[in-house]
């Protein structure tokens, strides 16, 4: 073969080649955002045991207890999940927490409201993620007219228990007393906890 068609044919070969190349790692499926899908555990019908202070920041011991249920609901967008939170020891009490996930930051910001406390206002959001199965959300607040930084914490026990806690500081996070908690139990599966319906680009009570 002449020398000129052997430099094109390889000319062409190569060119070839880094078009197959290119082509792969254009199709090749993005990594896994493991923690859009960090609430996923949560999805479902739930009993709930409330253990709380009686007094907060007041160096308090006495501990008291009630029950309530939550459903927690993947949202339509696949941009997070929605808690609705319901008990009797309050009158009719209902109180709603929205969990939205922003891909970018690759953290959640959770927002919660009640019809007893809050009536149709948003408390300050909290703003955190999930490492090694243990989710920390914090964001500053005011209690009582002190300005305090308001820490939650996501735990999956097992398939059928979690568990959340509540945590104020007024050092600016040096010191914690956590003031409330709860111990999840399922009732029922949420058959849709981890279909998204559309692509994911996962208040102080």
């Amino acid at each position: 073969m002449p020398k000129a068609l052997l430099h094109a044919a390889c000319l062409g070969l190569l060119a070839y080649a880094s078009m197959m190349m290119a082509g792969t790692t254009a199709s090749a499926p993005a990594a896994a955002d493991e923690q859009a899908h960090a609430f996923d555990f949560l999805m479902g019908n739930w009993n709930i045991r409330n253990t709380f202070l009686a007094k907060r920041l007041q160096h308090s011991h006495e501990w008291l207890q009630f029950q309530a249920t939550a459903v927690e609901l993947p949202l339509r967008t696949g941009t997070g999940n929605l808690e609705y939170y319901s008990t009797t020891h309050w009158p009719d009490y209902v109180g709603m927490a929205l969990r939205l996930y922003d891909p970018g930051a690759r953290k959640w910001t959770i927002h919660w409201s009640d019809n007893r406390f809050s009536r149709g206002v948003l408390q300050p959001p909290l703003t955190g993620s999930f490492h090694h199965g243990r989710g920390v959300f914090e964001g500053p607040d005011h209690f009582n007219g002190i300005p305090i930084i308001v820490r939650y914490t996501w735990r999956s026990i097992d398939h059928d228990h979690a568990r959340w806690s509540q945590a104020f500081s007024r050092d600016g996070g040096n010191t914690w007393e956590t003031n409330w908690s709860m111990d999840f139990t399922r009732t029922s599966e949420n058959t849709n906890a981890s279909r998204h319906p559309g692509p994911l680009h996962p208040a102080h009570r």
